[in-house]
């Protein structure tokens, strides 16, 4: 958190320039009476009042929340960047009267939310990660840029390569059509200051430097696999910070289910006899739901992977890839994921094993 002194010796705590909108979003005001959190979002605006008498405290998570109500869950796949539109900007205008005071201190400050949270303990955001992309479907890399910059997208560790320009404070997906072409793996850079390009030398040892000497950060590896798969689904999710994540899961055998629908329909009134049994729900049962889940592998993936693909059990967006419509752009379908445990072993690779649940309808109804 911030510490801001106000005008009339109120002392403001409030959230860090960057915060989620599922985490405590906190204010405090300390020493007052009262305390006016007026929090405005583009042409939203929503105000929280407290009353006290010392440190009060403020909670503006769910008015965050609101603020990504109307999100459009939906991506350009032909773009080279494009803005998630799972970042906000909010302005939170303060204002707090100290105990005795009848003036009041009033402070505005700004801060990017993001439409995710931290888990307690150590957690790492917008940290390099190593990721998988499958050649011919949809895909996009997201990251969070601040104040502008450039990145560096260099092919197979060498050659070839690409730059790109970031807008301001943003989530970021940079698409594939960005990636340089012919490339088994992409890195993707991130340069402090203004971009160089980087060039070989001319021991043609495959060294790779900077032109000038400005740092380079690595952001992420995005290893590309072009072979044919079968009997598979792609699925898509916005993890736990707020990044779009993809992955190309094997199909497991389906298990499907029926259940009964216990109740009493006309024939259950026409009276006791041999065909509707002398016992009610005894003879023919009223209406069967069908149903079951389709378990979902990742084979062999290692603890890095494994976390990646764990925040697809929590994320309330989940959709499968249908292919492309007449215009040539892609459909997709929201699904659900079956709430359960799943075990982490302590081996190097593991299998990580999700399941899909069907849609329950009705077969017959009596």
């Amino acid at each position: 958190m911030r510490t801001i002194q106000g005008p009339y010796g109120v002392t403001f705590k409030v959230p860090d320039e960057l915060c989620f909108a599922f985490n405590p979003v906190l204010f405090i005001a300390e020493g007052c009476e009262s305390l006016t959190i007026d929090a405005v979002c583009g042409d939203e605006r929503y105000v929280l009042r407290y009353d006290g008498n010392g440190d009060i405290y403020g909670d503006a998570q769910q008015v965050c929340q609101c603020f990504f109500d109307n999100t459009d869950f939906s991506l350009d796949y032909s773009q080279a960047s494009q803005d998630t539109g799972l970042g906000k900007s909010v302005t939170f205008n303060l204002t707090a009267y100290k105990i005795g005071e009848t003036r009041a201190s009033v402070v505005v400050i700004s801060s990017f939310v993001i439409w995710g949270s931290m888990r307690w303990g150590r957690d790492a955001f917008n940290e390099y990660r190593v990721v998988k992309m499958w050649e011919g479907y949809p895909f996009t890399f997201g990251l969070y840029a601040q104040g502008g910059g450039h990145t560096l997208l260099v092919a197979n560790g060498v050659s070839p390569q690409s730059h790109m320009e970031v807008s301001e404070d943003g989530m970021l997906a940079i698409g594939a059509s960005a990636f340089p072409e012919g490339a088994d793996f992409v890195t993707i850079y991130d340069y402090a200051g203004t971009l160089q390009q980087g060039v070989f030398d001319n021991t043609f040892d495959l060294t790779f430097y900077l032109y000038q000497n400005v740092e380079q950060t690595p952001l992420a590896r995005i290893n590309i696999d072009r072979c044919e798969h079968k009997d598979v689904a792609y699925l898509r999710w916005i993890d736990r910070h707020g990044f779009w994540c993809y992955w190309l899961f094997e199909n497991r055998q389906e298990q499907r289910t029926t259940s009964v629908i216990q109740e009493f329909t006309r024939p259950a009134l026409q009276g006791y006899t041999p065909e509707l049994g002398y016992q009610r729900g005894a003879g023919r049962r009223a209406a069967y739901l069908r149903g079951g889940v389709l378990p979902l592998a990742a084979t062999l993936v290692d603890d890095g992977l494994y976390d990646y693909l764990f925040d697809i059990t929590s994320s309330p967006v989940v959709d499968l890839y249908l292919g492309k419509d007449e215009n040539d752009v892609e459909k997709w379908t929201g699904v659900q994921v079956q709430a359960g445990t799943f075990t982490r072993t302590d081996k190097p690779l593991q299998d990580f094993v999700i399941n899909l649940v069907l849609p329950t309808y009705n077969v017959q109804r009596l």
